[in-house]
């Protein structure tokens, strides 16, 4: 049986689509997590959002909570 070098290229890039996709795919939803840690970070570090470091990790309250 003869397969045609066209559709075997075709295969290829169909392959390397999907995979591009999905690195970006991954790489995206690493880079909004940051963002957003970042963010909440910038935050606390102007004293717009009350936080207090516990365990290594930032406990948020409420604006009018005592801390």
């Amino acid at each position: 049986m003869f397969i045609p070098l066209s559709i075997i290229q075709w295969f290829i890039v169909g392959g390397v689509a999907i995979t591009s996709f999905m690195i970006s795919h991954h790489w995206s939803r690493y880079e909004t997590d940051k963002i957003i840690e970042d963010t909440i970070v910038s935050l606390i570090e102007q004293r717009m959002i009350k936080a207090r470091m516990v365990n290594g990790e930032y406990e948020i309250y409420e604006y009018d909570e005592e801390i």
